[in-house]
C-alpha cells in the first residue's frame, strides 16, 4: 500500500522511524543523557550493565537495517551513560579520610580554587595528596587562619587535623553541599608553607589566571580592583566584610561566587571554533557573548 494520498496518513510507527533516522544525532545524545540522569536515581553497577551495553554496540555493527542500528546504539549509549554516571557518583561517595576524622598528621595539598575569605578563617578548596604516610588524591576543604591565602595551583605543606563539615545551620547545610562536590572532610591547619606548583593542564590554567590577574585592572587598587578580580577570577578575599554584605543584600553576590575562569574557557572555545571555521571575528565575539550568557 502506498501512503501518498493525503487522506491516508503514514502509520505512526513509520513516522516515528522516519523521524528517528532524520534526527539520529539528537536521539543518540538524548539516550546518553537519559542514562546519566538515571544514575542519579538508581546506580547501575556490575559487569552485567557493561556486558549488555557491549552486546548492543556489537549488534549495531552487524545490524543491516538503519533503524536497528540507531536503536541498538541508543541502548548502548544509555547503558554506558548509566554505568559511567554511577561509577562517578560512587567515586564521589568514596573517602579514604572519612574513617580518620579527628586525627592530625603532616599533609600535602594542591589548591584547586581561589580561597574564600571570612571574618575568622579562610576556606580553600584543595586536593589532599598525602596525609601522614598515606598517599591519596581526595578533594578536601582547607580551613586556614585569616591572613595570606595560598594561590590557586600552589602545592602546600601543612599539619592538619581532620573534622567533619558543619551540619545544617541557619539555612545552609555545609555537609550536604560539600558532599555533592565529593568533599567529605575539612582539614584544619594553623599555618602552611608553599613547596611547589602543580603542572599539566591545571598548571597551564594557573599561568593563564596569573596573567589575567596582572592585566585585569591596570591602574586600579583597593576595593575597586578587588571587585574586578572577584567578577573575573572569582576571588573575594580582598573584599572588606562591609562590601561583601552589600553584595549579599543587593542579591549580586553570585557575581563573585562564580569563577570567571570558567567564563574564559567558554569564550576561548567559541572564539577558537570561529577561527577554525573562518568566521568573521565580530561574529565569533557575539557567539562568545551568547555562550557566556547561556
Amino acid at each position: 500500500m502506498i501512503y501518498r494520498d493525503k487522506l491516508q496518513p503514514f502509520p505512526t510507527s513509520h513516522r516515528v522511524g522516519e523521524w528517528t533516522l532524520r534526527n539520529y544525532p539528537y536521539v543518540l545524545a538524548g539516550a546518553a543523557c537519559v542514562g546519566l540522569a538515571a544514575s542519579d536515581g538508581v546506580r547501575g553497577r556490575g559487569l552485567a550493565v557493561v556486558a549488555v551495553a557491549l552486546l548492543a554496540a556489537v549488534g549495531c555493527v552487524f545490524a543491516t537495517a538503519p533503524i536497528a542500528r540507531v536503536v541498538l546504539l541508543s541502548v548502548a549509549l544509555a547503558l554506558g551513560g548509566w554505568w559511567w554516571g554511577s561509577a562517578r557518583l560512587d567515586a564521589l561517595d568514596a573517602s579514604v579520610l572519612l574513617p580518620r576524622v579527628g586525627e592530625a598528621e603532616r599533609a600535602l595539598a594542591v589548591v584547586t580554587a581561589p580561597a574564600r575569605g571570612g571574618e575568622f578563617d579562610l576556606r580553600v578548596p584543595a586536593t589532599l595528596t598525602r596525609f601522614g604516610p598515606v598517599g591519596l588524591r581526595e578533594p578536601v576543604l582547607l580551613d586556614l587562619p585569616v591572613g595570606r591565602s595560598p594561590p590557586q595551583g600552589a602545592i602546600i605543606a601543612l599539619r592538619g587535623r581532620l573534622r567533619l563539615p558543619r551540619p545544617a545551620s541557619h539555612g545552609f547545610d555545609e555537609r550536604t553541599w560539600l558532599r555533592r562536590h565529593g568533599v567529605h572532610v575539612v582539614v584544619l591547619a594553623r599555618d602552611w608553607r608553599l613547596v611547589g606548583r602543580r603542572g599539566g593542564i591545571g598548571g597551564y590554567a594557573d599561568r593563564v589566571r596569573r596573567w589575567l590577574a596582572r592585566g585585569v585592572a591596570p591602574g586600579l587598587a583597593g576595593e575597586r580592583r578587588a571587585v574586578l578580580e572577584g567578577i573575573v577570577l572569582g576571588e573575594d578575599q580582598d573584599l572588606s566584610p562591609g562590601l561583601r554584605t552589600d553584595f549579599r543584600v543587593s542579591g549580586l553576590y553570585h557575581l563573585l561566587a562564580v569563577s570567571g575562569q570558567n567564563v574564559i574557557f567558554v569564550a576561548a572555545c567559541v572564539l577558537g571554533l570561529a577561527w577554525l571555521l573562518r568566521v568573521p571575528r565580530w561574529i565569533g565575539e557575539l557567539g562568545a557573548l551568547a555562550g557566556i550568557a547561556s
